[in-house]
């Protein structure tokens, strides 16, 4: 069984791994000459399946950083999601918002948000965020601004844009590992 620490260190590989393979992709193709790059298609076979795709395309899919980060993000927080609710011994399905299951890990631990970077309205925030790209609208909806508001947090107004940067998604993922950490999930706590 692994710890929730076991995970976040192979999700943080995965990143990390995943960014230099793009680069790399990304760099091999444009330091090609080639005598007509608008026709040039790139196709794989892998097992049953065939992937042709146009070269414009293949770049644009690896130029999207923001498609990688808000996977890691969405994965992220479900393992700090299943990791509090785990240690909490309740359902997460059941469990409410980040700021519902978020105090009471804390409570469980005699803490509170204070302790917590950013505190609750930054926990909220990577909620808000992570739920914009899980759910896939990409931007702010008006339960949303409601949501940051009474959590304290930076205000976005309803209809914004949700984009993410590799630094916005590191600062996201240092909340929800204070939370988690001054929630008392340890090294040896399993996640399910």
């Amino acid at each position: 069984m692994s710890t929730v620490w076991t995970e976040w260190g192979a999700l943080t590989r995965f990143l990390e791994s995943a960014r230099v393979a793009f680069a790399r992709e990304r760099n091999l193709w444009h330091s090609l000459e080639l005598a007509d790059p608008q026709i040039v298609q790139i196709t794989t076979t892998t097992g049953v399946r065939r992937y042709q795709v146009a070269l414009a395309s293949h770049l644009a899919a690896v130029d999207d950083e923001v498609t990688l980060y808000a996977s890691v993000l969405i994965h992220t927080y479900a393992l700090t999601e299943a990791a509090a609710t785990s240690k909490l011994g309740i359902d997460s399905r059941a469990a409410g918002g980040i700021e519902t299951w978020g105090k009471l890990l804390l409570d469980a631990n005699g803490r509170d948000w204070t302790g917590v970077f950013e505190g609750e309205g930054g926990a909220v925030e990577v909620a808000v965020v992570r739920n914009a790209f899980a759910h896939g609208t990409r931007v702010i909806d008006s339960a949303a601004e409601a949501r940051l508001v009474a959590a304290g947090a930076s205000p976005r107004t309803a209809g914004d844009a949700v984009s993410l940067t590799y630094e916005e998604l590191r600062v996201y993922r240092d909340r929800l590992r204070s939370l988690l950490r001054t929630g008392g999930v340890d090294l040896t706590a399993a996640t399910t």
